[in-house]
């Protein structure tokens, strides 16, 4: 009894500090790690439109290359929608800034600002981070362009690799029935949530998108977009998507157009989130709040913003490994949701 007592710390110790090598590890390499991920997970949302054709008797390449044909035009797309809204955005920015002057001008006798401050400061200071934030996207998606092509090539090397695979695995299943179980287990689980999750957020994209139209935003498409993108970020997207409708709707419509876009996508984001979303998803992600909060700042700290996107399913794959192993069991029921039952 007081041997496992005392291996327990030396545990704790050996993982703690196995975890911030392997960290520091990932986020030297974080460059290279960023495509294989985001290829892995494309691959993982493709193949059941591979394996649908191949049902259809379309043959194996053949529906590879279709698959990958409408991967690279989705991928041609949203790179030609972000790079054109967002130059259009960036020549529109001074005219937002003149409507913000306006506004804040409106409300100055308000505000409790002392004899340090200047008013005409906090405006050119406010209107310098809209252009460097501006400029810097727009950076983003240029320098963006390598790594999505990169991630389409991988893609369709994994792609072209799972033809055929099912029948070389067959001969394999009768001596490794049980990891092969787990495997299969936990690549259902993830797939279903990650095609779950796409459906969910491109409902929700789509929905924003038609919403924006119909009050006449500014780059609706785009915000639309922002949408599904920042679906995959959980408690924060929806915050992050909504910021950059509605001010421009209190640049077009004033406070009462404000609140209404934003009452609009919240009702939205509660209906998919809430009701769409638990209805086909089920129980399927056992991961509590706290563990998917904390994710989210993890993976970005290693991966970077690209790390916030995939953080769920990243986190869902560190609980299978801790599943795997009994020492480290305990680890992924720490994981879990208090609700959550086996």
């Amino acid at each position: 009894m007081d041997t496992e007592n005392q291996s327990i710390p030396a545990r704790i110790l050996l993982y703690s500090t196995a975890a911030v090598i392997l960290t520091i590890g990932m986020k030297e390499i974080g460059s290279i790690l960023v495509p294989i991920f985001f290829s892995i997970f494309a691959f993982l949302i493709f193949y059941p439109l591979v394996h649908w054709l191949q049902r259809k008797h379309v043959p194996g390449s053949i529906s590879v290359g279709l698959v990958i044909l409408f991967f690279i035009i989705f991928a041609i797309a949203a790179v030609l929608l972000v790079t054109g809204s967002l130059f259009q955005l960036s020549t529109q920015i001074p005219g937002y800034q003149i409507q913000l002057t306006s506004i804040f001008e409106n409300i100055e006798r308000y505000l409790p600002l002392s004899g340090q401050f200047s008013f005409e400061g906090i405006l050119r200071d406010i209107g310098a981070f809209l252009l460097g934030l501006t400029a810097g996207i727009l950076t983003g998606v240029f320098n963006a362009g390598t790594t999505i092509a990169l991630i389409v090539i991988t893609t369709a090397f994994l792609l072209l690799d799972t033809v055929g695979a099912p029948k070389k695995m067959e001969k394999e299943i009768e001596d490794k029935t049980v990891l092969l179980w787990r495997v299969a287990e936990f690549g259902r689980s993830l797939v279903d949530f990650i095609l779950i999750r796409t459906e969910i957020n491109l409902i929700g994209g789509i929905g924003t998108a038609v919403l924006l139209l119909i009050g006449r935003i500014d780059f609706a498409v785009l915000w639309g977009f922002l949408a599904f993108l920042l679906g995959y970020i959980p408690y924060l997207g929806f915050y992050l998507a909504v910021l950059p409708p509605v001010l421009l709707a209190l640049f077009k419509y004033g406070a009462m157009g404000a609140i209404a876009v934003l009452a609009g996508m919240w009702l939205i984001n509660v209906f998919i989130e809430n009701v769409l979303f638990p209805s086909l998803a089920g129980k399927s992600l056992k991961l509590s709040p706290s563990i998917v909060f904390l994710s989210l700042f993890y993976w970005g700290y290693v991966l970077g913003t690209s790390g916030a996107l995939i953080a769920i399913p990243l986190t869902m794959v560190v609980k299978m490994i801790l599943e795997s192993s009994e020492n480290t069991r305990w680890m992924a029921k720490l994981m879990e949701s208090g609700g959550s039952k086996e």
